[in-house]
């Protein structure tokens, strides 16, 4: 039996929590480790113990059993100890799990505070092996650069499994076992893209900051274009938001289109002809990051074009288009020589990047690698 201890939990109940208004988004960490947890639960009984991010709301324990995998949120407390409340619950349910069922292995989401303590302290405690899900290193997040000051939480597990093989480095300095898993092709798959024609829009979603997403750039190498009836559309939250939508005064092919809900944002990723990620490539922390947007727009079936960022994989970039020179003239460029190909040719190109992530990262074969390597710990 395996465990599993995060921030994440059965979608039905998150989704209900979300809904109500009870937790903070979490998307992202919610369909990652879902993801995981469900494909490992395709090959060994798994229980789920979470702490999901609750706003200012009290709560009860939550368990549910689904698809053989057994879904246990802890109670959630108000007040100044709430963070260490959730530690004391996950520690007693923890305790329990392994004195009924004793699992053989615990994987933890080790960006997760509580659960990435609890975990290490019940493994040593029950002598069960622990493997840490590393998906970001604090001090990198956000263009930081103090990784190996503030990753010292992350070490103390057993085994690892990374998002980049440079993590290994700061996480990892004894060289215990790891493996690299930059991502997954969720089980829930976004439907394909149609070929519809018509207008064209270049669309982004994400961050919206100052200098780490490239966006400026990026906008002015999209003005200097000047493509035919096209336009460029942002999704999300962040510093540069104002300054897009004062620019969208003088340019309405730019817009603003708001942070809309996951569903949303996948209904309009469809209709949409290309996606774009244009973080410049040389900063820092781009080293210990997998854009999991990456896996998630080439899924769409939508063409990606995309900085060569030193996080992915060199085998993506056969199946995105590049932006070689990382300035608005480079985007210029490349954005006439995409759109001097039919709209046919650009479908085509979208729909060998969505088979590729379908048959080499799918929920499936990549949860497939970390059970294997779970087995040799």
């Amino acid at each position: 039996m395996i465990m599993y201890i995060s921030y994440a939990t059965d979608n039905g109940i998150f989704n209900k929590l979300l809904n109500e208004g009870k937790i903070n988004s979490g998307n992202a960490v919610q369909k990652f480790n879902n993801s995981i947890m469900r494909g490992l639960g395709q090959h060994e009984s798994l229980i789920s113990l979470a702490a999901v991010g609750y706003g200012n709301y009290a709560a009860e324990k939550i368990e549910i059993k689904k698809n053989g995998i057994k879904y246990i949120v802890i109670k959630n407390r108000l007040g100044k100890l709430h963070k260490v409340w959730n530690m004391i619950y996950l520690w007693q349910e923890g305790r329990r799990i392994i004195r009924e069922e004793r699992p053989r292995i615990i994987f933890c989401d080790a960006i997760a505070n509580s659960p990435n303590y609890i975990s290490k302290l019940l493994a040593r405690l029950f002598h069960i092996p622990v493997i840490g899900i590393v998906t970001d290193l604090p001090g990198t997040i956000g263009g930081a650069t103090n990784a190996f000051e503030k990753s010292r939480y992350m070490k103390g597990f057993d085994a690892y499994i990374l998002l980049t093989e440079d993590m290994n480095l700061i996480v990892n300095p004894q060289n215990k076992p790891h493996i690299v898993m930059e991502g997954l092709c969720s089980p829930d798959i976004m439907p394909v893209r149609q070929c519809t024609g018509g207008k064209k829009i270049i669309m982004y979603t994400g961050g919206i900051r100052k200098e780490v997403n490239g966006i400026e750039y990026f906008i002015e190498g999209f003005l200097r274009a000047n493509i035919a009836d096209c336009e460029l559309h942002f999704y999300g939250i962040g510093n540069l938001v104002d300054w897009i939508k004062q620019i969208s005064k003088n340019y309405p092919q730019i817009k603003y289109m708001g942070n809309v809900s996951t569903d949303e944002i996948v209904s309009r990723q469809r209709k949409a002809d290309l996606l774009i990620n244009p973080r410049p490539s040389k900063q820092e922390f781009c080293k210990y990051s997998f854009p999991s947007k990456t896996i998630e727009y080439m899924a769409s079936g939508v063409p990606v074009l995309m900085t060569r960022l030193p996080g992915v994989p060199k085998e993506y970039f056969d199946y995105v288009y590049v932006i070689d020179e990382e300035s608005s003239a480079g985007v210029c460029k490349v954005l006439k020589k995409i759109y001097s190909m039919s709209e046919p040719s650009r479908y085509e190109f979208g729909m060998k990047a969505r088979k590729f992530v379908l048959e080499k990262k799918s929920c499936a074969v990549q949860t497939k690698r970390i059970y294997d390597f779970s087995k040799v710990i």
